[in-house]
């Protein structure tokens, strides 16, 4: 990848998944699933899709919840595992206890998390 005008090798940051933009192929799809109207939340044919490529890999039925990114990802999937009044244990170096700045504890509603050494 370069920067364009410089010809330089561009470094890219993989330090969180919304510090860059999104890629060619991705913003492409989101043009063409804006065509028309769609059912939202999960009524549109791209979710059932989704859905059905998730049921057959996991050979089982489950409902799939597609999020923008992976702080919500991680933080939503904690909050339905843990009460609100439990722990979450995790290594001190992990990216649930170092980078998602407070997002386990407010989604669970209070859960914390237990940074262990490893």
């Amino acid at each position: 990848m370069t920067n364009g005008s410089q010809g330089e090798k561009a470094l890219i940051d993989f330090a969180s998944d919304n510090a860059s933009g999104a890629s060619p192929e991705i913003l492409a799809a989101v043009v063409e699933a804006n065509q028309g109207s769609r059912i939202s939340y999960g009524g549109d044919d791209g979710s059932r899709r989704l859905e059905k490529q998730f049921q057959d890999l996991f050979e089982c039925d489950c409902r799939v919840f597609p999020v923008a990114t992976g702080t919500a990802a991680n933080v939503l999937a904690l909050s339905v595992l843990t009460p609100p009044y439990g722990a979450i244990y995790c290594h001190e170096l992990s990216h649930i206890h170092v980078d998602e700045c407070g997002g386990p504890e407010f989604y669970s509603g209070g859960a914390k998390l237990i940074p262990m050494p490893g």
